[in-house]
């Protein structure tokens, strides 16, 4: 394999805007990349999601995008290189580097610092025996990760929203629960469940609020306080939205339905 090295980023930091919501290229087709997370952090490779914590180190060939993340300062160290023999129909990959003495190697060859033509050229021989040390072979031996950890955190989401429907969350609130950027967070979710968190969290509410209202006495504001709502009017018209009847109306019609009900038992 032939390289060459481009950049070599020590402690790099990426901003991204509040309205970020797009990835942010971080290396293009047939360039390689290693990089050590120093905060926790997702990259993206088409619809492949790869999720870091602070210290993992990582090898991958691009294209290779940083996903939008609910902390906008995302920092890491990295070598980047072009792959100079790299076959044209070779598909990007990433691999954790996981073995305590390869990540250990890697550490050392990301700490730098290169200032000099001598330091370049010693950094790409380092980065060749690196790779000759801990061949990945991307079509047998790496398999990319598998998002089960995104996944967790998405039905972590699901089960605080279970258990705190009573609280007024917002997609925000979510994200920062999650570790991620919303936008990031609602795509994941909706892979996941087939639907967006805040539509899953009234789903949730109004499956309780319909229970609430025609098995209960409770008072309709206090149904609409306790399932997280603001006013009762909010909820009212909601609840409306979604079974065609106020929750009074259904009230009264759940009443005379049992009402009929055991008049017909009793004969």
């Amino acid at each position: 394999m032939k390289i060459q090295l481009q950049a070599y980023l020590s402690q790099q930091s990426v901003m991204l805007s509040k309205k970020s919501v797009r990835p942010q290229q971080l290396i293009q087709q047939h360039q390689m990349i290693l990089l050590q997370a120093l905060h926790p952090l997702s990259l993206m490779q088409g619809q492949s999601v790869t999720d870091l914590d602070s210290g993992e180190v990582v090898l991958a060939v691009g294209p290779l995008d940083l996903a939008p993340h609910a902390t906008l300062a995302l920092r890491f160290r990295a070598m980047i290189c072009e792959v100079q023999d790299a076959d044209p129909a070779e598909q990007g990959w990433v691999a954790p580097i996981n073995e305590a003495a390869a990540r250990c190697r890697a550490e050392r060859l990301l700490a730098g610092p290169i200032q000099t033509e001598q330091e370049l050229a010693a950094a790409e021989r380092g980065l060749l025996r690196f790779l000759a040390s801990c061949p990945l072979d991307p079509r047998r031996e790496v398999a990319r990760r598998p998002r089960e950890a995104m996944e967790q955190r998405v039905a972590s989401v699901y089960h605080y929203m279970l258990s705190h429907c009573d609280k007024p969350l917002t997609l925000h609130d979510l994200s920062h629960l999650a570790g991620c950027h919303p936008v990031y967070l609602s795509t994941m979710y909706s892979r996941v469940y087939r639907v967006s968190p805040m539509q899953h969290l009234q789903q949730i509410r109004m499956g309780k609020a319909r229970v609430y209202v025609r098995s209960t006495t409770m008072k309709i504001k206090d149904i609409a306080l306790s399932l997280g709502y603001v006013s009762s009017s909010q909820f009212g018209s909601i609840y409306k939205r979604y079974y065609g009847v106020s929750p009074n109306r259904d009230r009264v019609a759940a009443r005379m339905k049992l009402d009929r009900r055991d008049k017909e038992e009793r004969g």
